[in-house]
């Protein structure tokens, strides 16, 4: 159209004044500011491009020989430096020589990996770790200036930038060159960088799956059931034991449940297992795209061109990579996630396989941190973790801003770090907003309404059925209304108002023995220790009546488990008296004595075999009653019974022996919920003494009237026992500043982590 030509020749003129009015650093400030960096870069990189094709033959041949003479210039420095440091080895002896090896040894411990999970290179095919570790300073990770000045380079090797290798189609084989995968489309690790990370961005990272069916053997666990998960919101699952918590976790771990590729999955359920390499080093190496790209960028720099065509990516995409994870930060996030987690310095270059299992979880709980998955799955992670470990970990989970799924038995964790709550009940899953109180409180709502519902429901069936009997077969008009009247009892019946009724309650009992006069147990002066000259502990001066109430908590490794066995009198003490009344009763509950169990014998047959004299059936059966072992259930052989069976059958015992005080060392483990509930109940209703080491914050508020506090000792001196003249709310709130002030989290999260 005429008008439209005429405009835009119009707008044509415009633009030509302006520009012949423009100076030139005008216009270039013009062209960075609005059409170079804000927009995309797409001026930019035309003009790179026609710059390039702008370049002769001679101009690109002079290129390629200066590159291929600083490659050659800096292998030279290497060889250099390689057998300078070599002779300065050969005059090194004894200590020093052997800390160098371990020190060469350790910077280069990602291509020696590389080299061994590969299988397909030999001996000579490998990365040369030795020279690696020789020269530290081509070897090690580079900062960001230096990565972002690679990077360039790299982007013009072969006249091709970076960009273009970057999107370039990936050959799908698993070649391997000097024991180092090639670039694939089919990694063995999940990629958080690069091309597939930058299509994840515009997925939907929302969780909705429907028609779930679940199994456990021949039980069915879910049927027809929907799973959605809101991307960024944290779950506590919850249910009865045995409704399929774990089996649910599992399936979605194992893809039995099949999840959206593109979704990094990450489960912690079982310990690590055990090895030379330090607990640091785990965390480092669990990062398998971290370990590959620095193998990767070690061969590049001591290679050739060729290299990069044979890995199949340049050292630019390699550089931009690393920047991408934040490569360089990643020892100081493993070490704060070890230190939030308890392990200071020492214990973080301590080797694995010299931690016990508890540890080792604790291990596999920071890798599991440390990787950053889209889907976090927990299964009971406050197992194993003491006070001041699960205070960090509920800060630290308070600030993660991805999808989390806990199954835990500790309710003032799931209260401090859930948002939403999946219950499990009569094979569906059933959805609440909040955390575990909210939950618990609007479902007493549901249950109420739908009860008055089921009621009014059940007084209009009853009014139908009466009116179809009186009048079914009498006369002809009232017959259609007794019709009209069984099709409404139909529709009633066939949707029926669903109830949501509990499993029958556990109820527990402790029976004790006659009350003594105080003090029960007393502690004067006592200090010990294991080892002669390592004090554990001294200046303990405490007392235990038949009417106290005492939590202990501390660090693990303070000691609350050995000052248990002082108060039996497992151990004697190296310093002071523990005095014990002559007629007192003690009963201990302990997850080892669990352990100790025969596994073959029924429960009826270890309640019997308690004293040479034996128990009666009948007696046995009360007993186990009382903690919900009757029927079948305590017939089958304990080793076939659940954690929280086990746990109950110990509790029977305890309860058997009718002491005058109870020590309880982390009774909650394996316990659900509800349970927990009705143990604290029946430790109120206990006549006795009662002291109990645990971290589950819920029984501690409901039982606990003092808190003992075991702190480990600093610098070689001894730790302390002592009693927190508070409440454990505000012992916790004195954790949290503790973590502050030491740099581990700031302003409720945790410091460059979440």
């Amino acid at each position: 159209m005429p008008g439209k030509n005429e405009a835009k020749r119009a707008a044509a003129a415009a633009l030509a004044d302006l520009d012949a009015e423009m100076t030139e650093e005008e216009r270039e400030r013009m062209l960075r500011k609005g059409m170079g960096v804000d927009m995309g870069g797409a001026l930019q990189k035309g003009e790179e491009r026609l710059a390039e094709r702008k370049l002769t033959k001679e101009e690109k041949k002079a290129q390629t020989e200066a590159r291929r003479a600083a490659l050659a210039e800096k292998k030279a420095q290497m060889a250099a430096m390689k057998e300078a440091i070599a002779q300065n080895r050969q005059g090194d002896e004894g200590e020093e020589g052997a800390d160098g090896d371990a020190e060469a040894a350790g910077s280069s411990g990602y291509a020696q990996n590389y080299a061994e999970e590969s299988g397909e290179a030999g001996d000579g095919a490998a990365v040369d770790v030795s020279d690696a570790a020789a020269a530290p300073e081509a070897a090690k990770p580079k900062s960001s200036k230096e990565k972002a000045k690679g990077s360039k380079a790299a982007a013009k090797k072969g006249g091709k930038p970076a960009e273009a290798a970057s999107s370039s189609k990936r050959s799908s084989c698993c070649r391997t060159v000097q024991g180092v995968r090639c670039y694939s489309d089919d990694m063995p690790f999940f990629e958080r960088s690069g091309p597939t990370a930058a299509k994840r961005k515009s997925m939907d990272m929302n969780i909705r799956i429907g028609g779930i069916r679940m199994c456990a053997g021949k039980q069915e666990l879910l049927d027809s059931a929907v799973l959605a998960l809101n991307f960024g919101v944290k779950y506590g699952l919850v249910g009865r034991n045995g409704v399929g918590k774990t089996t649910l976790l599992r399936h979605l771990a194992e893809g039995l449940i099949p999840l959206p590729k593109f979704l990094n999955v990450v489960h912690v359920e079982q310990e690590i297992a055990g090895d030379d390499r330090t607990a640091l080093q785990t965390i480092l190496q669990a990062d398998e795209e971290r370990e590959w790209l620095l193998a990767v960028e070690t061969l590049l720099c001591e290679g050739d061109d060729s290299l990069e065509k044979e890995l199949n990516i340049t050292l630019g995409e390699v550089y931009e990579r690393l920047e991408e994870i934040d490569s360089d930060n990643a020892p100081a996030r493993a070490a704060q996630l070890l230190s939030g987690l308890g392990f200071d310095v020492g214990m973080q270059n301590k080797k694995t396989k010299e931690y016990s299992g508890g540890w080792r979880m604790r291990i596999a709980l920071a890798q599991a941190l440390f990787l950053k998955p889209d889907l976090l799955l927990l299964d009971e992670p406050t197992n194993h973790l003491d006070v001041h470990a699960l205070t960090w970990l509920e800060f630290f989970l308070a600030g993660w801003e991805r999808t989390v799924l806990i199954v835990s038995h500790d309710r003032g964790f799931l209260n401090k770090v859930t948002t939403a709550t999946m219950f499990i009940h009569g094979k569906r899953l059933r959805y609440y907003g909040g955390n575990y109180d909210t939950f618990l409180k609007v479902r007493a709502e549901h249950r109420a309404m739908n009860s008055a519902q089921q009621k009014q429901n059940d007084r209009r069936v009853n009014h139908l059925k009466s009116f179809i009997a009186r009048f079914g077969h009498g006369a002809k008009n009232l017959a259609k209304q007794a019709q009209s009247r069984m099709k409404m009892l139909q529709k009633i019946q066939d949707e029926p108002c669903e109830v949501d009724f509990d499993d029958p309650y556990l109820k527990l009992d402790f029976p004790s023995a006659s009350t003594l006069p105080p003090p029960c147990v007393s502690v004067t002066n006592v200090a010990f220790g294991y080892e002669p000259g390592k004090t554990l502990y001294r200046n303990c001066n405490f007392g235990v009546d038949c009417d106290s109430r005492v939590a202990i908590v501390g660090p693990n490794g303070a000691g609350k488990s050995t000052f248990l066995k002082l108060l039996t009198g497992e151990i004697d003490p190296t310093e002071g008296h523990v005095g014990r009344h002559a007629k007192l009763m003690i009963a201990k509950f302990t997850q080892h004595h669990i352990e100790s169990m025969d596994m073959e014998k029924n429960s009826v047959t270890h309640m019997r075999n308690l004293t040479s004299e034996g128990v009666s059936l009948e007696e046995a059966r009360k007993y186990l009653g009382r903690f919900g072992l009757s029927g079948d259930l305590a017939l089958n052989p304990i080793g076939v019974l659940s954690g929280g069976q086990k746990s109950r059958l110990a509790f029977a015992e305890l309860a058997w022996r009718s002491p005058h005080i109870l020590l309880l060392d982390e009774p909650t483990n394996h316990l659900d919920l509800e349970t927990i509930e009705a143990l604290a109940m029946a430790l109120n209703h206990f006549d006795g003494g009662v002291v109990f080491v645990t971290h589950d914050e819920r029984l501690i508020e409901l039982v606990a009237d003092e808190l003992w506090v075991v702190n480990k000792g600093v610098g070689g001196e001894p730790g302390t026992v002592s009693v927190w003249q508070s409440s454990y709310e505000a012992y916790k709130e004195k954790l949290q500043n503790e973590f502050v002030n030491a740099g581990l989290v700031t302003n409720g999260t945790v410091k460059g982590l979440g």
